[in-house]
Order: C-alpha cells, then sequence, then structure tokens
C-alpha cells in the first residue's frame, strides 16, 4: 500500500501545473511566435512583451518601435490585427486586456542587447534577490558584456547579470 501511494504521489508531483512564474515565462514565449510576423510584416521592430496574470483576468502588454519612433496609428494597426487572433487562441488561459504602445522615454529594456544603445545614460535596475543587502540600483550604465550589466552608483561599479534583474528602465533625464 505504502509502495502504490509513493508512487502516485510522485507521478502527481511529476504532473504538477508548473510554478506561475515559468506559466508566464510560457505564455511570452508562445506570444512572441504569434506577434513577431505581425509587427515585423508591419515594418516595425518587436521591443517588448509583457504578460500579467491579475486574478481571472490577465494583461498582454506589447511593445513596438520603428526608426522614428511608434506612432499611435501604428499601435492601433497591431492591436486591429493581433486582437482577434489572440483571443481565439487556446493556449491562452481566460480573459485579457490588449495594451500596444512604443516603449517611451524611460523604456524597459527585455533584452541585454538593448541597453548597448543606451551606454552612459541613468539606468534603474530591480533584482529579484537582494545584492549586498539591495534589490534596486539607479546609475550610470557603464557597460554591457554578454549577459552582465554594469551600472555605476554612487562612484561604485555594481556587475548584474541578467538573470538577477527582475525589471530595468532607462531614466529619462529632463
Amino acid at each position: 500500500m505504502w509502495s502504490t501511494f509513493f508512487l502516485d504521489f510522485q507521478t502527481a508531483m511529476q504532473t504538477s501545473p508548473p510554478s506561475s512564474r515559468a506559466r508566464s515565462e510560457e505564455i511570452l514565449r508562445h506570444l512572441e511566435l504569434l506577434v513577431l510576423p505581425v509587427v515585423h510584416g508591419l515594418g516595425l521592430e518587436l521591443w517588448g512583451l509583457e504578460y500579467l496574470p491579475l486574478g481571472r483576468k490577465a494583461l498582454i502588454r506589447i511593445y513596438i518601435d520603428a526608426e522614428s519612433g511608434a506612432t499611435i496609428d501604428q499601435c492601433a494597426m497591431v492591436s486591429r490585427q493581433l486582437g482577434p487572433a489572440l483571443e481565439i487562441d487556446e493556449r491562452l488561459p481566460g480573459t485579457f486586456t490588449l495594451e500596444v504602445s512604443s516603449p517611451g522615454l524611460e523604456r524597459r529594456f527585455f533584452k541585454p542587447e538593448q541597453l548597448q544603445g543606451y551606454l552612459g545614460r541613468t539606468i534603474q535596475a530591480q533584482l529579484y534577490e537582494p545584492l549586498d543587502g539591495c534589490k534596486s540600483y539607479r546609475g550610470e550604465l557603464s557597460s554591457v558584456d554578454g549577459s552582465t550589466v554594469t551600472i555605476v552608483e554612487n562612484g561604485a561599479s555594481v556587475a548584474l547579470d541578467w538573470d538577477q534583474i527582475k525589471k530595468i528602465h532607462l531614466i529619462h533625464a529632463f
């Protein structure tokens, strides 16, 4: 009897649903496959995607960019072309709100490569876990080497691995 319970428990543990973070990442990968052809087909760049589950509803946020910045008409066009396809997609759980926008002046960065054009500018990084007792760093972006982002905060260099960073965005100087 114990061995049966153990095997059933072990099987149940192996087939348990993925964590919410893993599930969100899976949905983001699926969304990217759907979104990229539409955005590129319109001559635009996909800057980033966010999938935020909010109880029974979710928020899907798509950031697009263009050489001279994305216009409101381009955002509306992407929304009109993607909305119906996303509504019938069975991999997306429940209902959602779709937002399409430009990254804006204080743009969030979704990949380390996006930071290259912003060396010398002020950025803010929020970490998943504290590093030396601190979960947030704000300073000058001094380098990006592969997945390592280096920020100079108050004269001290802080090297962060991309996997440590929960969110990183530009601080626009007015």
